[in-house]
């Protein structure tokens, strides 16, 4: 695991900048602490094309540990990679190169990527099995190719800037290069406000890019092309049996967990009240008998999974670490706001952030149950996709002049609990899909995000929609229908953009790895090939993985439903959010922010607190956005 950056010059002479590339590094530091390594170059040619490149990197050892410093060659010196990730596959890899004639100086899975691509050439990204973002320099075509793996695990941030590329691991890299332009995107922030994240391929400034998961960025010859290298179709199939789904499903996953369980360093497994990290758990302690296990909990038993996560533990028999989570809340703020670059507003990064905290005390790698809601179709919304027609069917004038009224007015009094996430289903469901699905998770409405942008934002938007990404996904779907449409959608936008994009900032703020084995590429395409008919069954999601795991974890674990892993985010900000977040939303301190309407915030917190505390986590993403802005969006 590393965290890797460089800058490539063309069209003008002269040689790296070396220490500039340092600077660039040094702001990776928390990603690999054990080493750091540097390459420089000049272009061969001239003219347009003379110049020069650099390439860093910071080192996290966890393979081969005392020979796999980076940057790393071929035999001939004439490929360079520096190389952030794992590539589970690497040793099939290296066999099938070493028959080839290849001659490996290390035992890391990086060098596969060098050797791998003299034999395959960009195809090597498409034959890794794993996590990873690389950027490989062949010195003998003047080419720079830069890959992200297939989920979009790893990240990797561009800004192609005339005759310069600069890249990296976070955003905080790229902005150490004082040319890279601090102009912020508008429809970034219009985007945030409906999806508490920003979606790829934007990020929060103009000039600054993300490669999204599966794609190729090349520079040669003076150009910059983007490609796709995997977007896997599944085929259309008969039904082939539970029990070859089962008997498959459980082989895959054990594999996959096998594999990742390579390591030289301690390693373990996060665990939760749910059905993904139990199931990752028990694959593992099959594999490993002194297995430990991590898990953060809250006071508030609604909130907490602690009961839950602790019966898996001693019905699995781990090493059981568990520790509560009592922040400062105000004072992690900015240190959250410090660690995402830009506005991130899933208010789950507080435990996780302690959770990474607590893990890294014990271990430098840890198994997470990522991916299993998207492969194996977990959410509740997709219950609600399925009865979503349904509504639709209803004659347009019982859903808007009746239903919609009384759920926002007598019924929403009789059933307070109940009735936002009804009005919000009624609302959703009534648009066609891929809006509906949109509108499962949309933070601020259309409506109320017109009262709360600014003049400025407003126009910068106009014509936008935050929905884009969804749409697009949804376009690219392929053979999919029905459920495996929306998981496909959500595998292409939540997954990488936002849950993807949390473990990994959270996890490298502490010097930890965390391997999802759910996301193991083979495993994905497998899932993708599973009828819906043994992921959803009438109310109960996640069929096939409660099938598989019968027998293997506690019936209670089977039974209950996904909480996910939010926080008790209405009492923090009527308790001890309630003096920052009064300060941040006052309207002289927000009248300094361009995008939002300074009357806004205020009104919003008085509503929450006189009792639509529903709006909790909207005010936590609007908080975030707000200190964001103050720390990092002035310039």
């Amino acid at each position: 695991m590393c965290g890797i950056c460089g800058r490539l010059n063309w069209g003008r002479p002269g040689t790296a900048d070396v220490e500039l590339l340092r600077t660039m590094n040094a702001q990776l530091t928390h990603r690999g602490p054990d080493d750091d390594g540097f390459f420089s170059g000049d272009l061969s040619g001239s003219g347009p094309l003379s110049g020069s490149i650099g390439l860093a990197m910071r080192r996290l050892a966890i393979i081969d540990v005392a020979g796999g410093q980076q940057p790393m060659e071929n035999e001939t010196g004439e490929v360079v990679v520096v190389f952030n990730g794992e590539i589970y596959n690497f040793q099939e890899l290296r066999s099938e190169l070493a028959a080839a004639g290849h001659q490996f100086k290390t035992h890391s899975d990086t060098e596969v990527i060098v050797h791998g691509y003299e034999v395959w050439g960009d195809a090597v990204a498409q034959k890794l099995n794993g996590m990873f973002a690389f950027a490989l320099w062949d010195k003998r075509r003047n080419r720079l190719l830069i890959a992200r793996d297939h989920m979009g695990i790893k990240p990797v941030y561009y800004a192609v800037l005339g005759d310069r590329l600069v890249f990296g691991s976070e955003i905080k890299s790229l902005l150490a290069d004082p040319a890279v332009p601090r102009d912020i995107d508008p429809l970034a922030i219009d985007d945030y406000l409906s999806l508490r994240y920003i979606p790829a391929p934007r990020s929060i400034y103009q000039a600054i890019r993300k490669l999204e998961p599966a794609s190729l960025l090349v520079w040669e010859g003076g150009r910059v092309v983007i490609t796709k290298y995997w977007a896997y179709d599944p085929p259309e199939a008969e039904d082939r049996g539970l029990d070859y789904y089962l008997e498959k499903a459980d082989a895959l996953i054990a594999d996959a967990v096998k594999r990742q369980l390579v390591s030289e360093v301690p390693l373990g497994t996060f665990l939760s009240g749910g059905l993904d990290s139990p199931t990752i758990a028990w694959h593992a302690k099959k594999f490993k008998p002194d297995l430990m296990t991590f898990t953060m909990y809250f006071s508030d038993r609604a909130h907490s999974e602690r009961a839950e996560a602790a019966l898996v533990a001693r019905h699995l028999g781990t090493d059981h670490f568990e520790q509560e989570v009592t922040p400062e809340v105000e004072g992690i703020v900015p240190t959250l706001v410090d660690i995402f670059d830009e506005p991130f507003g899933d208010d789950s990064m507080i435990p996780t952030y302690f959770l990474t905290k607590m893990a890294r005390q014990r271990m430098t790698v840890a198994l997470s149950g990522d991916g299993g809601d998207e492969l194996f179709g977990g959410y509740r919304t997709y219950v609600a996709d399925r009865f979503a027609p349904l509504y639709r069917a209803l004659p347009e004038a019982l859903r808007s002049d009746i239903l919609e009224p009384l759920m926002n007015g007598p019924l929403a009094r009789v059933a307070s609990q109940r009735a936002p996430a009804l009005l919000a289903f009624m609302r959703s469901a009534g648009r066609k899909s891929p809006l509906e699905h949109f509108g499962w998770t949309e933070l601020f409405r259309e409506d109320v995000k017109g009262r709360l942008k600014s003049p400025l934002l407003t126009e910068a938007a106009r014509g936008h929609s935050a929905s884009e990404s969804f749409e697009r996904a949804w376009a690219s779907a392929g053979r999919r229908r029905g459920l495996e449409r929306f998981l496909y959608v959500d595998q292409q936008t939540h997954l990488p953009d936002e849950f993807l994009v949390k473990i990994d900032r959270l996890s490298m703020a502490h010097s930890l790895e965390v391997r999802p084995p759910f996301l193991d590429v083979r495993l994905v395409e497998f899932a993708a090939e599973i009828p819906e008919i043994y992921k959803l069954k009438g109310w109960t999601t996640k069929w096939l993985i409660r099938r598989l795991m019968k027998g293997r974890l506690p019936e209670s674990t089977l039974a209950g439903t996904k909480r996910g892993f939010g926080s008790p985010m209405a009492n923090w900000m009527s308790g001890p959010l309630l003096k920052f977040a009064r300060q941040r939303f006052a309207p002289s301190r927000v009248r300094e922010n361009p995008f939002v309407n300074p009357e806004e915030p205020m009104r919003l917190l008085d509503a929450f607190l006189s009792g639509k505390r529903e709006l909790a986590r909207r005010l936590w993403s609007l908080l975030v956005l707000l200190e964001w802005y103050e720390r990092k969006g002035r310039g």
